[in-house]
């Protein structure tokens, strides 16, 4: 029996992997084969899976395409985006789990087997394909539903794939009156035409083809796109709901990914947010192996976090869908400007005390708020903000570099603490910034 189970292979659950393996884990990654697709990868996104150590991920993931944007109107150039063949990602993501230690395991997972000593997975015919005495589900959307905390307006994508020319790769988005395209092309000659509509006006399945074809023909950038090209198959929808559920953290259990929470397609921020709250759950689970007496804090450090990542996601797409006025009147674009209903809170300037990741375990720690940074920050060049301050209070107030002395109170060098104590004028908690601290 491992010490974690994992169900599912994505960049969630690889990531995860690779973390708990590092921190000596033995992990089980359970995974099964998935439709293929085409995926648009933002750079940050990229970024977290070279910082997770996913070499071949981001291999597979190449160079950037060059992306450019019909919104409101207006055409537009954008930091341009990784477009990958999901298989090929999968296949890649595997590889860098198993480089980091995990033991991969392929198969459907039918049910879940709690017992005294943790947990089973078995398949359909009730063969065993893996166990661990922790469970990370991170099935993404085909996990068994957990209750919704939050749900956006119910959307979909219908999508098709092409095959012409071999030529740039790139990718394009286009609105429209009762929707959203998005356009790839890959080197290969491979083309997707994505269309993001609202739930209500999907039409019936054994129609689906046929209505993505004339959505395509009656959009001029759509159907230059596709011209020239052969469909590889019929049209294909899924979900693409923005959905938060509960993390369902226990002492031996977790929910990550889009198991946990999914975004609009639009924010931008699907794969990056996977890859974070990875790199969160992993001090959670490293938090509950060592000290299972640590869950309320653990606890209250997920669900946080959980809603950060899924504000934030639905921040960024409810301000594209609020810049296309010209259809703000049409259900799709009026549902979806006007959800979130409400914006993300503005945080108080201060002091609060927040559980924090601090190497690879979550404890509660004091932390500096400010209206920009709501989550607050622990420490800046490894020097921890709120025991710099007492420092100050407890030392001389005259005589000596500040920095110096700090440094000698807290043990760090003086460079560091020359930078901790910029940060604290620049944001408003030392004089000759905007305002100084409370006790």
């Amino acid at each position: 029996m491992a010490d974690v189970l994992i169900l599912g292979g994505g960049p969630a659950g690889t990531v995860l992997a690779r973390r708990l393996t590092a921190l000596g884990y033995g992990v089980t990654l359970v995974t099964c084969a998935r439709r293929a697709a085409m995926e648009g990868l933002s750079l940050r996104a990229v970024e977290g899976l070279r910082r997770a150590g996913c070499t071949e991920a981001v291999a597979a993931a190449g160079r950037p395409a060059s992306r450019r944007v019909d919104w409101n109107g207006r055409r537009t150039a954008l930091n341009g985006e990784h477009l990958v063949d999901r298989n090929s990602l999968d296949a890649a993501l595997l590889r860098d789990a198993a480089a980091g230690g995990a033991v991969l395991t392929r198969g459907t997972v039918a049910a879940l087997e709690q017992g005294k000593n943790g947990w089973r997975a078995v398949d359909a015919t009730g063969a065993v394909l893996g166990s661990g005495r922790f469970l990370v589900e991170a099935r993404g959307r085909r996990a068994p539903n957990a209750p919704a905390r939050e749900t956006g307006p119910r959307t979909l994508a219908v999508g098709r794939v092409y095959h012409g020319p071999a030529g740039e790769l790139g990718s394009a988005a286009l609105s429209f009156a009762d929707g959203w395209a998005w356009l790839a092309a890959l080197p290969d000659g491979r083309r997707v035409v994505q269309l993001v509509i609202d739930g209500a006006d999907s039409p019936a399945r054994a129609n689906l083809t046929d209505w993505h074809e004339a959505v395509v023909a009656a959009l001029p950038e759509a159907a230059g796109w596709v011209a020239g090209c052969t469909p590889m198959g019929e049209a294909e929808v899924r979900d693409a709901t923005a959905v938060r559920r509960s993390p369902g953290v226990t002492a031996d259990r977790l929910r990550i990914g889009d198991a946990a929470f999914a975004v609009d397609p639009l924010s931008g921020h699907g794969v990056y947010a996977a890859v974070a709250w990875a790199f969160a759950a992993a001090a959670a689970v490293n938090t509950l192996a060592t000290d299972p007496t640590a869950w309320p804090a653990v606890e209250r450090f997920v669900e946080e976090r959980c809603a950060e990542l899924f504000a934030h996601a639905a921040d960024a797409g409810n301000q594209f869908y609020r810049a296309e006025e010209r259809w703000r009147d049409r259900p799709f674009w009026r549902r979806r400007a006007a959800w979130p209903p409400a914006p993300l809170p503005t945080a108080e300037h201060g002091i609060r005390r927040r559980a924090v990741v601090v190497n690879d375990r979550i404890e509660e720690r004091p932390v500096l708020v400010t209206p920009a940074l709501p989550r607050g920050v622990l420490a800046i060049g490894g020097v921890e903000l709120y025991p710099l301050l007492e420092s100050m209070n407890a030392g001389p107030s005259r005589g000596g570099d500040l920095a110096e002395r700090c440094g000698r109170s807290l043990v760090q060098p003086p460079g560091r603490v020359a930078a901790a104590l910029s940060w604290l004028v620049e944001n408003g908690f030392l004089p000759g910034g905007q305002s100084r601290p409370g006790p």
